[in-house]
């Protein structure tokens, strides 16, 4: 694989439905060989009244967790009906993506998270 190269990447498959006021973790993925994730999030209207936030997580043990640089540390939402590109810049062994739905017990959710993993330069 060359350096710079764009790996495909499926974090959350169109169209994933999440229901409930919690938060949902993808699993872990090495992301050593990597430097950024550059993904595409879209999200639907969250139903009920509730609220919306996508973070970016790394960690060097799948244990303690935090935000990735270039992306907020208080979550990211494109919107209603909208798709956003975020960068998460990779420093750490393990990547995941959270969802988290807030407000409401009732609040469900459809959104979807894909991209491309940048190969890292030596």
């Amino acid at each position: 694989m060359a350096e710079g190269e764009l790996v495909p990447l499926v974090m959350l498959p169109r169209f994933s439905t999440y229901s409930g006021q919690t938060s949902f973790v993808t699993v872990a993925m090495d992301v050593t060989e990597y430097q950024n994730a550059i993904l595409n999030v879209w999200r639907g209207p969250v139903t009920n009244a509730g609220t919306f936030k996508i973070f970016f997580e790394e960690s060097t043990d799948q244990v303690t967790w935090s935000t990735c640089a270039g992306t907020s540390g208080t979550g990211e939402d494109p919107g209603d009906n909208t798709e956003l590109q975020y960068t998460a810049q990779l420093k750490k062994r393990w990547f995941r993506v959270k969802i988290t739905i807030g407000a409401s017990a009732d609040a469900s959710v459809t959104c979807w998270a894909v991209g491309f993993l940048e190969q890292r330069l030596s």
